[in-house]
């Protein structure tokens, strides 16, 4: 018994100290110094995840420049969506072969009753053939004697040197960007105050302060009249694009189509529930659209219990059964104890009852 007790105390002593955790680093090529980390990279990986991000730096960029001027610091230089040229400088230190940055290092212990864990830290290095590699480590956990909670994580991001890429290139001249072919030859004129790399064989591009998207052969398939366009989304099929007006969104998809027009003061980041469903909201109304079209116009003042075939929803102070293909049906039963949807009052839901003023 009292060996086991021991055990115990050790363990606990050992956990109170933070959680077990081991990192890899043997994916990290040896490297003399930071210098072996400069160069030119594509900002976006094949994860569609940015350099900047990584670096907690919400702006984009098409190619970042990695420098340093002493063995202390990295320099990142970039151009963001203007012509105007961006540096941020780090200090972090120089281990054995890879270069270490903390944004975060906040650890509260008291040794077996409580731990509490803030960490936000980046390790830089090569691969072994000579790509830039960053692990991301965050760690938000703690415990309360043995009670744990939080998580931590370790994500390794691989990105290319920027002479990698054989696409189209943006180039800038004069204050303003156009794009060249891997030879540098002029392919599209440059004619826009910004502009980025093609994905999906199409790239956004600024002029005036307002955004617009353009083919392979320099052709507008937009007009240039959208205040913000997001990144292409490709987490779920169809591929789209979120397009802002003012205070306003929508969804357009690759060929440049409004497929969801951008009317709504809401349309949720992630499938609802995985069912494939947007939550939207126009107003002070709300419902449902997936990735092509709006599947319920936004009538509701309330949409309760949602399960991904039907939801009990509220308009006029009256409530009805929804379902995911857009059918009404008014509801019988009470909140409480579950509504249930009467088959004979089964309606489509209009687009034009929304109303947009």
């Amino acid at each position: 018994m009292k060996q086991v007790f021991r055990i115990l105390i050790f363990v606990f002593t050992f956990t109170s100290c933070g959680t077990m955790r081991t990192f890899k680093t043997s994916d990290f090529s040896t490297i003399n110094g930071v210098k072996n980390l400069e160069g030119d990279y594509l900002n976006l990986n094949s994860d569609r995840k940015s350099i900047l991000s990584l670096f907690n730096i919400r702006e984009e960029a098409n190619i970042i420049t990695i420098s340093s001027e002493n063995s202390n610091e990295i320099k990142l230089t970039y151009y963001n969506d203007s012509t105007i040229r961006q540096e941020r400088v780090f200090a972090g230190e120089m281990k054995k072969n890879y270069f270490e940055i903390y944004f975060s290092n906040q650890k509260k212990v008291i040794p077996i009753i409580y731990g509490n864990y803030n960490i936000d830290r980046i390790r830089i290095g090569k691969t072994k053939d000579g790509k830039l590699l960053i692990r991301n480590y965050y760690d938000n956990s703690g415990h309360i004697l043995f009670l744990g909670g939080g998580y931590s994580v370790e994500t390794p991001y691989i990105f290319f040197n920027a002479n990698a890429h054989n696409e189209y290139i943006p180039v800038h001249e004069n204050g303003l960007w156009g794009f060249t072919d891997s030879f540098g030859n002029i392919v599209i004129s440059q004619k826009y105050d910004f502009v980025s790399f093609f994905d999906k064989d199409i790239a956004r591009v600024k002029l005036n302060d307002k955004w617009g998207l353009i083919n392979r052969q320099g052709e507008e398939i937009t007009p240039v009249k959208y205040d913000k366009l997001s990144l292409i989304d490709t987490v779920f099929s169809p591929p789209i694009i979120r397009a802002y007006i003012g205070e306003k969104v929508g969804i357009l998809d690759l060929n440049g189509n409004e497929t969801i027009p951008i009317i709504y003061d809401f349309i949720a980041y992630s499938n609802m529930c995985h069912y494939g469903l947007f939550s939207i909201r126009l107003g002070d109304k709300k419902g449902f659209a997936n990735r092509t079209q709006v599947v319920i116009p936004a009538i509701y003042s309330e949409i309760i219990n949602f399960n991904g075939n039907t939801a009990t929803a509220k308009r006029d102070d009256r409530y009805y059964v929804i379902d995911k293909n857009g059918y009404e049906y008014e509801a019988e039963g009470t909140v409480f104890w579950g509504m249930r949807a009467k088959p004979e009052t089964k309606r489509k839901i209009q687009i034009e009852e929304q109303k947009t003023e």
